[in-house]
């Protein structure tokens, strides 16, 4: 079993971890020990606010057990682990948290403790003094105990493999979904197989990496992604061998510089070329990721209705074994004879009884689901292999590009390169089996190894997709046709209705002008037929009155213009003969009329009488009449 360990703070980063659910299939809280709280992050930070009355500051000691791929184990194989681990550094009776993980179809451990512990008088933190070569020596005896197969390194630590990898470079790798030990390798060949720091630096060059120097640390690579690599942690060397072949790392360009350097000579086809690749791989790795995400949903339903089961049979195994117990008088008669104590002896082996047939009912689903969850990661394991290995060769391929500063080969269209897929799938799947029905049948089959039905099945998602593929761009070319159809029947469409809206406001407009005549018109007539022609005797002209007709005839403001007229004017006005012949309008025959009426009033001539049937003779113009003397009136201007 591998033991990694570490002393360290950060409460609630480290229950987080333990807790996170997205990278881990299943998680399950096995143990909370020595704690006032019952959940994992209440109980680590009680454990931090114990550590204030000390001067500790990594008060938590944190534990990982990985046991060897394809061996099975047991809880109890757990739990008597830990067990040798607390006596091995002195932990026992310490509070601790025990959280079981399960993703990629295996299953570990996780163990925090708290260092700190009651001295008496006063709070201490345990001395966690060689802890690493403790566990060396646990691990050891855990796989001779179970009869595993022993790691070269434990037998001759010599012997160990120089590409094991730590838990940083791991991530490290995964982030950038390289390979950890094709890339330790990597920088190892490069290391050994160089005598210089020219010769070192032209190896890595080859694969895109450039030598420069850290914020932190002496001597670095840097990729064209702009990712940092410590030469120290990846070579696994010190820094006097570093500086003994390398130099003084103050001469080497920054780690910033390097990064701008490789960015101003990256082409942008190039970032495009690598996106496109792992846009393709998710993809290709979709279907088999969302199968696994139905099949993690139907185990931890499973799981949940498994422990609700047990709760519901718990509580009536306890009412059961409660109701043993005799009452009243028989009680007190059973406690005194003994009685009682056998009951609860009898109780007690039967509730541990009870207790280890729900734990080996859980274990039995745990490796079912563990077993089912196993088959599709080694599909995806096939996808994400050889994902990594095609990337390892386009960087290289890219690398090349960026020393010779030129653009990569611009990449195949899309479903160009599908059919070529899909013609290669069906040839290998006709040289197999002739069809996909048979090639999946033949996954049943016991005589075919975990690998061979991984790749098969990698071969039957491929030609699914493919032709799933084949399909979508059929029904889509479908869908654009009828669309472009569509498209031209409604522009028709729309053209026939702009052509009848114009038809119509062209139909209004001339409707509009014809109702304006005809009221222009109705207005002139009605204003002829209530015109008077009773002029006093003036002769009458003939009239002709211009169509439309003009502004109305203010009566009223022309009578006050005529009182403000002297005698004299007046009397001009009216003696004065029109010339002959002269169509004159309706406004200036009113105009005469009104004069004329002035004129009378002011000579004292009484007007027409209505009564009367006969006209008077029209008076002489050429007579001399005698005006009565009327001062003209000042036109006075209303305020406002």
């Amino acid at each position: 079993m591998i033991l990694k360990a570490s002393q360290r703070k950060g409460a609630a980063a480290l229950a987080a971890h333990l807790l996170k659910g997205d990278e881990n299939e299943h998680v399950t809280v096995h143990e909370i020990r020595g704690f006032i709280a019952q959940d994992v992050l209440g109980a680590l930070q009680e454990a931090e606010m114990t550590s204030l009355a000390t001067m500790c500051q990594q008060y938590l000691f944190s534990l990982s057990l990985n046991p060897p791929e394809g061996e099975l184990v047991t809880i109890e194989d757990f739990e008597n682990a830990i067990a040798r681990i607390e006596k091995s550094l002195g932990l026992e009776g310490q509070p601790r948290v025990i959280v079981f993980h399960e993703k990629k179809g295996r299953r570990h451990c996780h163990c925090v403790w708290s260092r700190i512990y009651d001295a008496g008088h006063k709070l201490k933190a345990i001395n966690m003094a060689h802890f690493k070569n403790k566990l060396f020596s646990v691990a050891k005896e855990l796989f001779l105990h179970h009869k595993w197969k022993l790691p070269k390194g434990f037998i001759r630590k010599e012997d160990s493999s120089p590409t094991n990898y730590t838990l940083h470079e791991w991530q490290q790798a995964e982030r950038l979904k390289n390979d950890p030990v094709k890339l330790k390798a990597f920088f190892q060949e490069c290391w050994n197989g160089s005598d210089s720091k020219q010769s070192f630096a032209g190896a890595l060059q080859e694969r895109g990496y450039y030598l420069a120097k850290g914020d932190q640390r002496g001597y670095v690579a840097v990729d064209f992604e702009g990712e940092v690599y410590s030469l120290s942690r990846w070579l696994g060397a010190k820094k006097k061998e570093l500086k003994a072949k390398l130099g003084a790392y103050e001469e080497l360009p920054t780690a910033d510089q390097a990064r701008d350097f490789l960015q101003s000579r990256m082409q942008q086809s190039t970032a495009q070329l690598l996106a496109e690749k792992r846009a393709l791989f998710k993809k290709r790795k979709k279907p088999v990721v969302q199968e696994l995400r139905q099949l993690v949903n139907i185990q931890r339903k499973e799981r949940e209705d498994l422990l609700e089961r047990q709760r519901q049979r718990w509580v009536e195994e306890t009412k059961a074994r409660a109701g043993r117990f005799a009452k009243g008088m028989t009680g007190i008669w059973d406690a005194v004879s003994g009685k009682n104590a056998a009951i609860k002896a009898f109780n007690t082996q039967e509730a541990k009884t009870a207790h280890k047939r729900d734990r080996a009912e859980m274990e039995v689903m745990v490796r079912r689901h563990l077993e089912e969850s196993r088959e599709l990661h080694k599909t995806l394991h096939f996808y994400k292999d050889q994902h990594r290995e095609e990337e390892w060769q386009l960087k290289k391929q890219i690398a090349g590009h960026i020393n010779a500063a030129t653009a990569p080969d611009k990449p195949k269209d899309s479903q160009q390169a599908i059919k070529e897929q899909l013609a290669k799938l069906e040839s290998k799947i006709a040289s197999l089996s002739g069809d996909i029905a048979s090639l999946q049948a033949s996954l049943d089959s016991a005589l075919l190894s975990d690998d061979m039905k991984a790749k098969i099945r990698a071969l039957i998602l491929k030609a699914q997709e493919t032709i799933m593929a084949e399909k979508v761009q059929k029904k889509r070319e479908e869908i654009k046709l009828q669309e472009t159809a569509d498209a031209a029947k409604l522009m028709q469409l729309q053209q026939e209705l702009y052509r009848s809206i114009q038809s119509y406001e062209r139909l209004q407009q001339q409707q509009e002008e014809q109702k304006r005549q005809v009221a222009a018109n109705t207005a002139f007539y009605a204003r002829i037929q209530h015109m008077s022609y009773d002029l006093n005797g003036l002769p009458l002209y003939p009239l002709k009155v211009a169509a439309p007709p003009g502004e109305m005839f203010n009566e009223a403001r022309y009578k006050k213009t005529l009182k403000r007229e002297s005698n004299t004017s007046l009397a001009r006005t009216v003696k004065t003969a029109p010339p002959k012949k002269k169509h004159v309008t309706t406004t200036g025959l009113k105009q005469s009329t009104l004069t004329v009426s002035e004129v009378l009033k002011r000579g004292k001539i009484p007007p027409l009488n209505g009564s009367k049937t006969t006209r008077t003779p029209a008076f002489n113009v050429k007579a001399k009449v005698k005006l009565s003397k009327i001062k003209a009136q000042p036109l006075v201007t209303p305020q406002k």
